[in-house]
């Protein structure tokens, strides 16, 4: 890793590199100067005492030091045997660990004692050393065989094969010893007929002395990198890349060593970051997070504020003591402007605000980790509201996070526990007041208790377990249509609510489809409701949507319409058959208010584009009969019946005169 940093250091130097790179050139070519002297000097000697040393050296140049090498490798060898077998009998390495370092002791034996035969063929020495060898083979094998079939060291074949085997080491030793004094008598003969040209040595002490200034200048320079290097890497253990703040683990380590004195720590996050780097890219942004925070130290800074980039978007400032309310709205509030106000990068306009949740030390929290989870609460729930606004902790922020996440657990599990079941609330037909169908409307009996779904729905919604749920709803609401439709031999309607992630999902059509078909029910009796801001956002899209859904031969009904942004122009283009009238607006009719002209005008708009149109939240008789005098086709409400469950829904449809009726059979 250090010899990559230095490398990156030579190939694109900074200002401290090209200093670097100024000390070490003087080094290196006061090096040289001193290596070209001393080959001078080398080269003199050498020329002078050449001759000589190469006649009287020859002998021990090309036979006793290789052979003094070879012997010495195959003891340095048999003595490492000798400490692997020590160490197998006294249990300190194991047999897979015997086996493995003695092999590789062996084969560096061999490998010596092959180095000697071919330096000195047919030696009757070098012959007895092989047999010895050959020896220490055997039982080397036949000990593995052994340790390997009894295991333990201990055992009496094993000891016995050990102890037999380290003779048979002893004595190929005692043989190479025999020949290493062979050898070094030869040498030493032939440093006696050397020993006129003391000259010599001096060739020794040069190279010598070449390799210690080698060695003391690559020091200095390991020495110098090390420290440099460690330096910068100390600057990044605690700092962020990119911009150069201090990091969340240096946030959190700033945060335990902290002192028992107040202090208020403010969490951060740049709201629509993630879509700045979806629009403009990752390098765009960086910059741009880079721009960002040096603007939120410069303001933190004016109230001694801490500046650290914990991920992504996120920061965290931590201001000292004597923070009152006051100066920390004030604080917090020139962080938000110095970033709202920063809106331009490349000539390119952006809008960026900064949501802001504090916590305060100790109050809120004594632990780091307990500080920063109440900070995040504060941090989410200013997020959740909308962006570029500041809220503090408080106890109910993280009750209410806790209580959120639970219930996000539970509805995640409500299908497979049979929590979810599905109500039907009848709708009735204005003109002979009979039965039309229902409306399947999902409810949760979590742990015995109804939720409301005002509660669940928006969690489902924002964590796409709404489109699991819709499609068991849709199923669900199939299988009892087809039952009511074979019990009661009539033909009714079950209207189904599409949420708006089920509608984006490209699969959506033949999801229903399917489900049709597995339960058998006639595809028109099916309606799916469908809200108007959903329709409106892609026309072209929608309209290919909903013809494909049309092709399936099911209805299609506009839900709560004038709640969205309506748009009378796109009434006629989509392949629709219903309107709902959302219960906002039939709530007011019975008073002289605006309601009632836009309902009469949403019934006359429908009607005029050949739509039925039902009104929803219908309580009173007086909204009825309004209804009914402005031509509105049907109604649901409890003023014609709560939502039920299946099995009373299954008495009332028995119970009820039904509009439409055909024989199924």
């Amino acid at each position: 890793m250090r010899k990559q940093v230095i490398l990156g250091k030579l190939l694109h130097p900074g200002k401290g590199s090209r200093r670097f790179l100024v000390e070490s050139r003087s080094v290196v070519y006061g090096f040289l100067v001193v290596l070209m002297a001393l080959s001078v000097g080398l080269s003199w000697t050498f020329e002078r005492t050449a001759n000589t040393i190469r006649k009287n050296a020859d002998p021990a140049i090309h036979e006793d030091i290789p052979q003094l090498r070879f012997l010495l490798d195959m003891d340095s060898a048999i003595l490492r045997y000798e400490q692997v077998l020590d160490g197998y009998y006294s249990q300190t390495i194991n047999v897979a660990q015997y086996l493995y370092a003695g092999t590789i002791a062996r084969k560096e034996m061999e490998s010596a004692l092959e180095g000697l035969r071919r330096l000195q063929r047919g030696d009757p020495s070098i012959d007895a050393l092989y047999l010895g060898y050959l020896s220490l083979e055997r039982a080397a094998s036949k000990l593995e065989r052994t340790a390997t079939n009894d295991g333990s060291p201990r055992a009496a074949s094993v000891q016995k094969l050990i102890f037999d085997h380290n003779e048979n080491a002893k004595a190929l030793r005692l043989q190479i010893n025999s020949l290493k004094n062979s050898a070094q008598q030869a040498l030493s003969g032939s440093g006696d007929k050397v020993d006129s040209n003391i000259k010599g040595l001096a060739y020794l002490v040069h190279w010598y002395d070449a390799f210690a200034l080698l060695s003391c200048g690559l020091m200095i320079y390991h020495i110098r990198e090390k420290f440099r290097v460690e330096k910068e890497l100390h600057h990044q253990a605690g700092h962020d890349p990119l911009t150069g703040l201090p990091h969340r683990r240096a946030f959190v380590a700033r945060l335990k060593s902290m002192s028992c004195e107040p202090s208020i720590v403010v969490l951060g996050t740049i709201d629509g970051y993630s879509r700045l780097v979806g629009g403009y890219g990752h390098a765009f942004a960086d910059q741009v997070m880079v721009n960002i925070a040096l603007l939120i130290e410069r303001a933190a800074k004016l109230h001694g504020g801490e500046v650290y980039r914990l991920d992504g978007a996120n920061f965290a400032i931590l201001y000292g003591v004597g923070s009152s309310g006051d100066e920390l709205g004030d604080s917090t509030e020139r962080l938000r402007e110095t970033v709202r106000y920063a809106n331009c990068h490349e000539g390119k306009e952006l809008h960026v605000t900064l949501s802001l949740g504090t916590a305060r030390y100790p109050e809120d929290g004594l632990e780091p980790d307990v500080l920063l989870r109440n900070a995040d609460a504060a941090l989410q729930a200013a997020s959740k509201a909308g962006g570029d606004v500041t809220i503090e902790y408080g106890k109910k922020l993280n009750e209410q996070l806790l209580s959120r996440l639970q219930l996000e657990t539970d509805l995640r599990h409500a299908i497979e526990r049979g929590e979810l079941e599905l109500y039907y609330q009848p709708q009735q037909s204005m003109n002979d007041e009979g039965l039309i169908g229902f409306e399947a409307l999902i409810r949760w009996r979590r742990n015995g208790e109804l939720v409301s779904p005002a509660s669940f729905i928006p969690l489902a919604e924002e964590t796409g377990l709404i489109v699991t749920i819709g499609d068991w709803v849709l199923e669900q609401s199939c299988l009892q249509l087809q039952k009511w439709m074979t019990d009661a031999k009539c033909r009714i309607t079950v209207a189904v609510n599409i949420s708006p992630l089920q509608f984006a999902d490209p699969f959506f059509v033949n999801k229903v489809e399917r489900i049709i078909t597995a339960s058998g029910v006639n595809p028109a009796c099916i309606e799916l409701e469908i809200t108007e801001g959903v329709m409106v956002n892609d026309i072209g899209a929608t309209t290919k949507m909903l013809k494909a859904l049309q092709n399936i031969g099911v209805r299609l009904a506009i839900d709560d319409f004038g709640t969205g942004y309506s748009s009378l122009s796109y009434l006629t283009q989509l392949p629709v058959e219903k309107l709902k009238i959302d219960q906002s607006f039939v709530r007011d009719i019975t008073v002289a208010s605006p309601q009632q002209t836009v309902v009469q005008a949403t019934i006359g708009l429908a009607h005029n584009l050949g739509m039925i149109v039902i009104a929803e939240g219908v309580e009173t008789e007086v909204q009825q009969r309004l209804l009914k005098s402005w031509g509105c086709d049907e109604i649901q409400g409890y003023y014609y019946s709560r939502p039920l469950q299946a099995s009373a829904a299954s008495v009332f449809l028995y119970s009820r005169k039904i509009t439409t009726i055909v024989d199924t059979a």
